[in-house]
């Protein structure tokens, strides 16, 4: 059975380069690797978009089922990507996984002043580059954060992604 691998963090603390980072390494490595982010999975909800037309759950949903099913599969790691912050989002997540799934979680963090700077620095970002937006997304993070399943906790304002998915590839054993 697969080992998943879950990211979650603010928006813009780097979790997508750290799944790009960390699926490079462990394919060279000689691992199989399905990387999942639920943004994607919101993004097949035609404009306006899954936010806006009140399905961002059901797409959290959706990406749960996703994981699960790729954790049945014969890949070796699955790495989910996304805002995993309430107990309803973490359990959308994990309720499809198969019962004796092998399971780690990474926080990925980075203040507001620099994931905003990040943000506004990447044309191909949507809604996360509206500061109201931004700033009460981080502040759900920030609130919630106490309640997020941490197994390593990163600050990407210390580490860049390629030390960060590093680190992680040595909490899983390989190297």
């Amino acid at each position: 059975m697969p080992q998943l691998v879950i990211l979650t963090g603010p928006i813009a603390a780097g979790k997508n380069t750290v799944a790009d980072r960390l699926t490079e390494h462990l394919t060279r490595c000689g691992r199989t690797v399905v990387v999942a982010d639920v943004d994607e999975v919101a993004a097949m909800v035609g404009p306006p978009g899954a936010g806006r037309v009140g399905l961002w759950f059901a797409a959290h949903e959706a990406h749960g089922a996703l994981v699960g099913q790729w954790m049945r599969s014969n890949v070796e790691y699955v790495v989910a990507v996304g805002p995993f912050h309430t107990d309803q989002e973490q359990a959308a997540l994990t309720r499809m996984l198969p019962d004796d799934a092998a399971v780690l979680w990474i926080v990925i963090d980075a203040a507001v002043s620099v994931t905003f700077a990040r943000a506004q620095a990447d044309p191909g970002r949507g809604l996360s580059r509206d500061p109201g937006f931004h700033h009460r997304a981080h502040r759900r993070f920030r609130e919630m954060l106490p309640t997020i399943p941490a197994d390593r906790t990163f600050n990407s304002e210390e580490l860049d992604a390629e030390q960060i998915a590093a680190a992680i590839a040595d909490t899983l054993g390989v190297r």
